[in-house]
């Protein structure tokens, strides 16, 4: 959930001015209707490999800022792109090229062209059409389309677009699956504002050109390499990528404008501000209200819990700016919030309640990797309360995120926690940068009992199966159920917590406990019942072959990996898979091979088993029963320990594929 504008509309602005104008007449580095691309440019004639789609020969982007002829503060932004397409996917990728459009952009300069064989064709702004969402028709879009593209054509094209100047940090993802042989980049603005860049993931470093006197400029310009997606990486987090935000204004001397303690003071400032009488009979109802629920049913529930399962059980989160939606009495009327809705309601609910509390702003890890060295909004995308007494969590924007099961990306990472304290009457922000925590491995937990029932002459046979989810495995069960009204929708997902065997076999007998949200993260969700008519036997001659491995479930195969790793490997929540599957040898047969149920597969990491893969079993007369213990425990593995990571996943998809041979006896 995104910080809403409204809390920080910051005090950056004050004082600007267009001080330039009291000089002698200079020229702006950047005029846009000046810039274009070069006429007479020579053809890309380099090396590609055919199993390379496309190449970007030139990407450029310009962020100016400036002051209008209006004296306003405004911001242009340039991008241009030349690309070779050496493939039919390239071809359809690029075929169709989106423009910016929308409430505050406007177009004001565009141009394209297409290079096919010895021919140049030319797009301009009457080329530019607009589409409707098929999903929603209201919602429009611009683009333009290459006509007659093949395999060794060339586009170019480039678009200054005027925006609403952003500030207080803008992220430019600019690496991806394609090589851009020269990729430049240029923040320009007035002499008094003066800004602070970070590049992430790959090695370059902005300069600051000084040789401009009434400018401030801060470039780069270098090659890119392709972004190669590797399997369990955090894909978007880990791509090249600049961020730029304001530091000073020199001119009214503002300083560390961006900084968390600017930030979290306003938004401390919005979560204390005076309410109205109505607003204050609103939080006082709600608190009552909240403070009694779920008394009766779960005497055992902190306070804290009592007013998150209140809100999310009589409220809805709506990620939209409509002033309305953090208007406390429309709020309460309606039953409906935005982000600054929910922050107002659950910190005033909290106030009231006498709880202590944190407001926690972080970044989804597997998007942008929280930096609390560089401080700019960018890291502050997602909203997180604190309850201090109680160790809690509450993401207020999901509803299926509750008793401390936040959304797994969330946790392993840094955040900025802010509190307040009363300095001689004025309430004062207190911030602190700290981990949320992630959990270990014996938090989420599924644990499967498997008793096979062969029928006689070994037909019509069935699987008794007790199945628990604990933790985040359990969490996409038990926060959906209340959700779905459609009978025949809830039944399938009931059941396949059983049927996840053999799809095609039939559920009887099902029971489910605590499959209910109340009990995430605080009960196992469990389920019991028969699976009959599964595909478990098979004849080999006289000899009968049992899927043993089946009963664990499909299992994910990363048999095709390349063995040269370029990242590390993140696990998105560390985890432990339990399973005991019990078996009769059926009369007149022995038991060939056992040996095959036995697998030891680990990754260690000095000393410490981070992953491992273990089967064994024993045999009581003609009862057999396998044991198998699989966790990955950890935040991350270091790249070196690739081959051992893959080792102990293909470990358990080996498994799956066992069976066993019943050789009949003589």
């Amino acid at each position: 959930m995104k910080i809403s504008k409204y809390l920080l509309a910051l005090l950056l602005l004050v004082g600007y001015q267009n001080t330039q104008a009291q000089e002698e007449e200079y020229t702006a580095y950047f005029n846009y209707e000046d810039y274009d691309w070069e006429e007479d440019q020579a053809r890309f004639e380099g090396e590609i490999d055919d199993s390379t789609a496309a190449i970007i020969t030139k990407e450029k982007y310009i962020y100016n800022y400036y002051y209008n002829e209006e004296d306003r503060f405004a911001m242009q932004r340039l991008y241009h792109q030349r690309v070779y397409l050496n493939s039919t996917r390239a071809l359809e990728e690029y075929n169709r090229v989106y423009l910016p459009s929308g409430e505050g952009n406007e177009l004001l300069k565009f141009r394209a062209r297409a290079f096919t064989g010895d021919k140049v064709i030319e797009i301009d702004e009457d080329d530019i059409q607009t589409g409707q969402l098929e999903d929603d028709p209201e919602q429009e879009y611009d683009y333009f389309a290459f006509e007659g593209l093949e395999v060794g054509s060339e586009i170019e094209y480039y678009y200054v677009n005027e925006r609403e100047p952003s500030t207080s940090g803008l992220s430019v993802t600019f690496q991806d699956e394609y090589e851009i042989l020269d990729f430049e980049f240029d923040l320009i603005s007035p002499w008094n504002l003066a800004w602070k860049t970070k590049i992430y993931n790959l090695p370059d470093s902005v300069i600051e050109d000084t040789a401009l006197e009434y400018e401030n400029r801060y470039y780069f310009k270098t090659a890119v390499p392709a972004y190669e997606e590797e399997p369990v990486t955090p894909a978007d987090a880990l791509k090249g990528r600049v961020i730029f935000a304001l530091d000073r204004n020199l001119y009214n001397g503002a300083k560390d404008i961006t900084s968390y303690n600017y930030t979290a003071q306003n938004i401390i400032t919005y979560v204390t501000k005076d309410l109205s009488r109505k607003e204050r009979k609103v939080i006082k109802k709600e608190a009552e209200n909240a403070s009694e629920y779920l008394a009766d049913t779960e005497p055992d529930l902190g306070l804290g819990l009592r007013v998150e399962h209140y809100i999310k059980d009589n409220y809805s989160y709506y990620n939209a700016g409509f002033s309305d939606l953090r208007d406390l009495e429309f709020v309460e009327e309606n039953k409906v919030f935005n982000g600054s809705g929910a922050l107002q309601l659950y910190a005033r609910i909290f106030d009231e309640l006498g709880l202590e509390y944190e407001l926690v702003y972080t970044s989804n890890r597997y998007q942008l990797q929280f930096d609390g060295d560089f401080q700019t909004t960018n890291f502050l995308s997602e909203l997180l309360i604190y309850v201090i007494d109680e160790d809690l969590y509450i993401d207020p924007s999901e509803n299926v995120s509750r008793n401390n099961l936040i959304n797994h990306n969330f946790t392993g990472t840094d955040a900025l926690f802010m509190s307040k304290t009363d300095l001689g009457g004025e309430i004062v922000a207190i911030t602190d940068i700290r981990e949320i925590p992630f959990q270990p491995a014996s938090f989420t937990v599924d644990t499967i009992l498997a008793k096979v029932n062969l029928g006689p002459d070994l037909l019509d046979n069935s699987v008794d199966v007790y199945r628990a989810l604990t933790g985040y495995s359990a969490r996409s069960y038990q926060g959906i159920f209340e959700l779905i009204d459609d009978e025949d929708d809830l039944e399938e997902i009931e059941e396949s917590l059983i049927s996840y065997i053999d799809e095609e076999g039939t559920v009887e007998d099902l029971e489910l406990t605590h499959d209910r949200a109340i009990y995430m993260g605080r009960q196992p969700l469990q389920a019991k019942g028969t699976l009959k008519d599964v595909r478990i036997i098979e004849n080999a001659g006289s000899d009968i072959l049992l899927n043993v491995g089946k009963l664990i479930g499909p299992q994910m195969e990363m048999y095709d990996e390349d063995s040269v790793r370029n990242f590390d490997i993140y696990n998105a929540y560390t985890r432990t898979y339990y399973r005991e599957i019990e078996f009769e040898i059926p009369e007149g047969y022995r038991l060939a091979d056992p040996e095959k149920l036995k697998f030891d597969v680990r990754l260690n990491i000095d000393g410490v088993d981070e992953a491992i893969f273990v089967s064994d079993y024993t045999i009581e007369g003609n009862q057999v029963k396998v044991v198998i213990s699989e966790y990955y425990e950890g935040f991350s593995y270091p790249k070196a320990y690739f081959q051992e990571y893959l080792a102990v996943v293909n470990a358990a998809a080996d498994f799956n594929k066992v069976s066993v041979l019943f050789e009949k006896e003589i």
